[in-house]
């Protein structure tokens, strides 16, 4: 097996394919498996309802079927193998064709209970074994890739997953805080949190081996790095650039220094308080709470010592000695702008330049960012959607399309979206428009007392 599908590379998910099902199949689903010297089997890729029109996964699949947790868990994503034992490892790759989709009962679903639950539907099986050798000297066993490791299972709020090769750490996610977000925010463009892929190949990538460069590079629009909940973290500006306004100070952020942006992506713009509330606040002194796109490391308010971290007026840094990071620089958060950083100290890593292929907006902004109040993001548990909800003391006009137009007067409203799954989901991507695109939501607008706004509508990335 490549080193790409491991912790020792971007840990990208495998591209498989397959053929000739049984007749009477309904339901395919995939475990990747591989027994321990313990004995036990252990599950690094848990997923079902792949729907029939699928004849292959391709690498870094995103949004085909429906993610289970690995033994690695809890996160719901291709778990590459990271083994610390000597010599070659087998991974099992076992593709079921099922007469029904899989009753499942459990959450999360584990490999072990996705196993017992498509027992009496397997219809037929089709298995591939790869190896794979790792060494002392792998990059997943490096210092540095281990601080970064270390690191995001100090997240309360969120999870991501690391992997290495000998010369970036890539952090994966789906973008998504399991704090809450949204709350709080008194103007906004009505965007809302939605999955992201940022996973293997589009993964953040943080240098391993951080130095200080002989220049500085701006960091005046866009990512700055990677939360260690795997939240992105962006500079504090509007897009565009600080002359368009400081999204904290416009009221743009929620109680947790977050928004969605214009790819329905969740990130930060300062200070991940509510990230940090999940530990003392003397932890932040001594371990990264994220990972600036040149590889330092992110702190809290105070250095090492405890005392006020002081910020040079080179990049908002400062040179003295950190913890459970590499030496020579690091950036601490402020109640300040530019808050975590204003240019970066190393050389950034090639996802700054890049930062626009990792982004896939699907629809247009839904309106011109005016003043709200009692905005909140929950869940309705009922049938799952996701519901944003908020009140405007003056009309607006939203656009679905960006060549339509709704008028709406002075009211609470709110917007409800879920992820597309099954059937509906394949009957969308099969249409031309969405060409190329893995996943869809399906939206709906209305007043808080259920009148209808304008059309449902469904967007595709």
């Amino acid at each position: 097996m490549p080193a790409d599908y491991s912790c020792d590379g971007p840990g990208s998910s495998p591209p498989l394919s397959w053929s000739n099902l049984p007749t009477g199949t309904q339901s395919l689903a995939l475990l990747m498996s591989t027994l321990p010297g313990d004995g036990s089997t252990k599950y690094n890729w848990v997923l079902y309802n792949i729907p029939l029109s699928r004849s292959a996964l391709p690498r870094d699949s995103f949004g085909i079927g429906t993610l289970g947790v690995g033994s690695d868990g809890p996160m719901k994503a291709y778990q590459p193998p990271c083994s610390q034992g000597p010599g070659a490892k087998t991974y099992t790759f076992t593709l079921f064709a099922l007469s029904a989709a899989p009753m499942l009962s459990v959450s999360p679903v584990t490999g072990a209970a996705l196993a017992a639950a498509m027992a009496p539907l397997t219809l037929g099986t089709a298995s591939l074994n790869l190896s794979y050798t790792r060494s002392s000297t792998s990059a997943a066993n490096g210092v540095n890739c281990g601080y970064v490791r270390a690191s995001v299972t100090a997240s309360n709020s969120g999870l991501a997953g690391v992997a290495c090769d000998n010369s970036y750490a890539y952090v994966s996610s789906d973008g998504l805080a399991t704090h809450r977000m949204m709350d709080g925010i008194t103007a906004t463009n009505l965007q809302v949190p939605t999955a992201q892929n940022f996973f293997g190949s589009n993964a953040w990538k943080i240098p391993l081996n951080p130095t200080l460069a002989s220049s500085t590079t701006s960091a005046v629009d866009g990512p700055i790095g990677i939360a260690i909940n795997g939240v992105p973290i962006f500079n504090p500006c509007k897009q565009g650039g600080c002359q368009n306004g400081d999204t904290k100070a416009l009221g743009e952020l929620d109680v947790c220094n977050g928004h969605a942006g214009r790819a329905d992506d969740y990130h930060y713009h300062a200070a991940p308080t509510c990230l940090m509330a999940g530990k003392p606040s003397n932890y932040w002194d001594t371990h990264p709470l994220g990972w600036a796109l040149d590889g330092f490391a992110i702190f809290g308010y105070n250095n090492q010592d405890g005392t006020v971290a002081t910020r040079d007026s080179i990049c908002g840094g400062n040179s003295a000695a950190v913890s459970n990071a590499p030496q020579g620089y690091s950036y601490h958060v402020s109640d300040v702008s530019p808050y975590v950083l204003s240019c970066f100290r190393g050389s950034p890593s090639p996802d700054l330049a890049g930062q626009s292929a990792k982004y896939s907006p699907m629809r247009q902004p839904p309106v011109t960012p005016f003043a709200v109040s009692a905005m909140t993001l929950s869940t309705d548990s009922s049938d799952g959607y996701q519901v944003l909800q908020f009140s405007s003391n003056r009309s607006f006009s939203s656009t679905e399309t960006g060549s339509d137009s709704y008028n709406n007067p002075a009211g609470s409203y709110k917007i409800r979206y879920k992820a597309l799954t099954g059937a509906a989901l394949e009957a969308l991507l099969a249409q031309n428009a969405h060409k190329g695109k893995s996943a869809c939501w399906h939206f709906q607008f209305s007043t808080t007392a259920g009148v209808s706004t304008q059309p449902e509508i469904d967007y595709c990335r």
